[in-house]
């Protein structure tokens, strides 16, 4: 057995069994079955049935399934309409009040949280048709809010509508390929106007693996308004245990080359847990990988294996490249297959029972452009289905090499920044304005890390009911200390930021309880 970063063991896959798409059985349909089927990555259809039961968020066919879906759906039906409330009906409020019981105040509060999340859901996957349907966009936010209504730690984040997408396009895709003639069980699992219960029922299994990695744990702002460190992220001490505990034993010469060039786990870590590796690799492949983690369990105990074995795979381009090219290398979608990630982490977790696959060779990694010379479709669409599901590449893509160049310049810029100090007799007065701008994404140097974002490029936005202070110019203290031509400016130049009040959705009210937390608490 081995042992994964909860303490927990998993347990080896045995020989796999062929199944049927759209076939109840139930000796297919086990639990053990099916972890089986996901690790060899043949899951029968429909998939996002299959995922449920893998994450426990309801019991295999030969349990009281259509019990278990009801109770979903009918808690959902009770938290969408608790939060649904037209302010009107309640009796002497006042729209202008600002305590915060009043339901005017949650109402503004309620649309500036939608209109957020909406920013967010109108650029998903830009490239599938699917996501472009306005009422897909609603449905969406309305998802996404009911769950960070009901989950103010961490609330909504950027990066959850990239894990609520695959899961509805699974589920949209399950419904459109299934045949005329169904069991009654699928039959009613199938129906297309739970669609919107069902991807609130999937998706909240599967924040409750990752919820971990998007939560602030109890950071607060200092007294000058900034962020603490960013070490106090639990995500932040997953990644640096990830380090210690196993990348430093399987791979010390990869693990010190890293730490030489100065490349922390969460630079690249964050992302890749968040969105669960969904811009690492191309879309059509996110099924099965997602299938792979999930035969694990709703906690996702081993989702660790799969950073090492994205890192192993690249470990001969790693160690031959400087900090900027490396870092680059880690911040575009992956040039190694996802099969191969998946084979290298079943080995990495029972390397006597799995072998260890072949590694890449420095050919097969793509280093000038990420995207794929031909089209990828999602998995789960057939052929009849893909005029609805349009063909596109990883996201990401068409920013790789943005954000290559990016990560280049930053790397070189202090050491550019002094030689070019040096060399003036009088650095003008712009000089230390302009050298902090450009080594503003430096996290030894500003408290705000925009990196820590899924998406990155926007500041944590789950911190209720406070108000931030962001630096915008940090200058170095070097150049203040050693430079007397230097001007006397303020240390930092800061911004207010509010972000709207939020209170969370007690549940424990509701007509039905919460059927997936029943079931994994």
């Amino acid at each position: 057995m081995e042992q994964n970063l909860n303490g927990l063991e998993s347990s080896p896959s045995k020989t796999f069994i062929e199944a049927n798409d759209y076939d109840l059985q139930y000796t297919t349909w086990s639990m053990e079955y099916l972890k089986k089927a996901a690790i060899e990555h043949k899951l029968a259809k429909p998939r996002s049935l299959a995922w449920a039961v893998l994450l426990n968020a309801v019991p295999p066919p030969s349990g009281d399934i259509l019990l278990s879906i009801q109770g979903h759906r009918n808690f959902y039906e009770d938290l969408r309409k608790k939060l649904s409330l037209d302010p009107r009906s309640v009796v002497g409020d006042d729209p202008l009040s600002q305590n915060d019981e009043s339901a005017w105040k949650q109402h503004f509060c309620d649309n500036e949280l939608k209109a957020l999340i909406m920013q967010d859901v109108v650029r998903t996957f830009p490239d599938e048709a699917y996501f472009r349907d306005k009422d897909v966009q609603d449905m969406m936010v309305r998802v996404l809010f009911f769950w960070a209504r009901a989950h103010v730690r961490p609330g909504y984040r950027q990066g959850m509508h990239e894990i609520l997408a695959p899961a509805l396009l699974e589920l949209h895709c399950d419904r459109m390929n299934a045949p005329q003639h169904v069991s009654d069980t699928l039959r009613y699992y199938l129906k297309e106007e739970y669609l919107e219960h069902d991807s609130y029922m999937l998706f909240s299994a599967i924040m409750k693996g990752l919820e971990k990695f998007y939560t602030t744990g109890n950071v607060i702002p200092l007294s000058c308004g900034r962020l603490p460190t960013a070490k106090t992220l639990d995500v932040v001490r997953y990644l640096d245990r990830l380090r210690e505990e196993f990348l430093v034993k399987l791979d010390p010469e990869l693990a010190e080359h890293l730490a030489e060039c100065n490349i922390s786990m969460e630079l690249f870590g964050i992302r890749w847990l968040r969105l669960l590796f969904g811009r690492e690799f191309p879309r059509g492949d996110i099924p099965d990988l997602w299938g792979f983690i999930f035969s694990d369990g709703p906690m996702l105990p081993n989702v660790h294996f799969v950073i090492l074995a994205m890192l192993i795979s690249m470990r001969n381009i790693l160690l031959d490249s400087d900090t900027g090219s490396a870092l680059s290398l880690l911040m575009r979608p992956s040039s190694v297959s996802s099969e191969h990630v998946r084979s290298l982490a079943l080995h990495l977790r029972s390397p006597q029972k799995y072998p260890r696959p072949p590694q890449p060779l420095l050919d097969d990694f793509v280093t000038v452009d990420p995207s794929p010379t031909e089209p990828y479709t999602f998995a789960a669409c057939s052929e009849d289905a893909r005029s609805s599901c349009s063909e596109g590449v990883a996201e990401g893509g068409d920013v790789a090499r943005s954000l290559a160049a990016l990560a280049l310049l930053r790397a070189r810029l202090p050491a550019a920044a002094d030689a070019l100090a040096a060399a003036l007799p009088t650095p003008p007065p712009f000089f230390y304005p302009l050298a902090a701008l450009l080594q503003c994404r430096n996290h030894a140097l500003i408290d705000v890390e925009t990196a820590l974002e899924a998406a990155e490029n926007q500041a944590p936005s789950n911190d209720i009911g406070r108000r931030h202070l962001v630096p915008v110019t940090v200058f170095n203290k070097k150049h203040i200390n050693s430079q007397k031509q230097m001007p006397q400016l303020n240390k930092k130049k800061e911004v207010q930021l509010k972000v709207f009040h939020q209170v969370e959705c007690d549940a424990s009210d509701l007509p039905f309880l919460d059927p997936l937390r029943l079931r994994t608490e």
